[in-house]
């Protein structure tokens, strides 16, 4: 007789184990995240090494480095603040310029100036300076973002509403 081998019923089949993931949002918030903290890092340790006039290796507190990790999110939620549909423009530029600028002033300057005790007149001309840098970038930002919104409406051809019957 033709015998089949029988499968043995004591031993269980185990599917591999499979790893925790992220979700996407999230994965999507901590790479844009990491993306700003390198550039905010390269861009610390350049304007050190300005600063400091040196051309030998220029010393930057741990702490700083630290500090730009939670800046970085700050700007991450920002943009996606920029890029939500379900808020009107008003909205998604007040939202914006708050966690931009409140991120700058609690995550870098707040340490800055617990550290250096500045005058007064200094602290005002760092923020006056953040707040017209921020103005011309996001300006910048928005005459590019006009211009490929009108180029997409250029792009749809004109369909007339009051048809010729």
């Amino acid at each position: 007789m033709n015998k089949q081998p029988q499968k043995d019923q004591n031993k269980s089949v185990t599917s591999p184990q499979k790893t925790p993931t992220v979700s996407a949002p999230i994965r999507s918030l901590w790479m844009g995240t990491c993306a700003r903290y390198t550039v905010l890092c390269l861009i610390l340790l350049v304007t050190s090494a300005i600063a400091s006039r040196s051309l030998t290796v220029t010393y930057v507190d741990t702490v700083h480095f630290f500090l730009l990790l939670p800046f970085g999110l700050c700007l991450t939620l920002a943009a996606r603040v920029r890029r939500s549909d379900k808020l009107s423009a008003g909205a998604k530029v007040g939202l914006h310029a708050t966690a931009t600028l409140g991120g700058f002033y609690l995550f870098c300057y707040l340490p800055y100036q617990l550290r250096t005790k500045p005058s007064g007149m200094q602290i005002f001309i760092i923020l006056l300076a953040v707040v017209i840098l921020y103005a011309a970038v996001m300006a910048v930002v928005a005459a590019v973002t006009a211009g490929a919104r009108q180029r997409k409406l250029d792009s749809v051809p004109y369909e007339s509403q009051f048809r010729k019957e």
